[in-house]
């Protein structure tokens, strides 16, 4: 049986049997689709169906799509990182696709290395998170 331990911030250094699972992002799957971004810098309905997509693929298979969430409302906003486009479909997911979110922490647990059996877990505000670490063999 495991150990989770729901903290602030990453500890500075990790021991061989421990691991660090982030706030949730979603930066693997937008730089998957880099290529589909609008050359104006701002976010079009297709290229952020495109990244939803992908996330539905990766975290929860049965139940989202790429029509998960209203991407309509996020048409035309400008960023110019990753990181900055991830913020933008965060909270496009918070608001109409929150599910996503709990899946994304189970697979991460479930897709740990081998061997690691404390893990500490980034705050993220999820209301679940103790239930879900609960669910995979993990005390706290």
């Amino acid at each position: 049986m495991g150990k989770f331990t729901i903290v602030t911030e990453a500890p500075k250094e990790l021991a061989k049997n421990e691991c660090v699972i982030d706030k949730p992002n979603f930066i693997d799957e937008i730089i998957l689709h880099k290529t589909k971004i609008a050359k104006n810098g701002l976010t079009g309905t297709f290229h952020l169906r495109m990244i939803l997509d992908s996330i539905a693929q990766n975290y929860d298979p049965d139940n989202m799509t790429a029509y998960s969430a209203r991407v309509h409302h996020y048409e035309g906003r400008a960023f110019s990182t990753n990181e900055e486009l991830n913020s933008i479909v965060v909270e496009m997911l918070q608001r109409d696709y929150p599910a996503v979110f709990s899946k994304y922490l189970e697979k991460k647990i479930r897709t740990r290395s081998k061997g690691v059996d404390t893990i500490y877990y980034i705050d993220s505000g999820l209301p679940q998170a103790t239930e879900i670490f609960y669910q995979n063999g993990f005390s706290d």
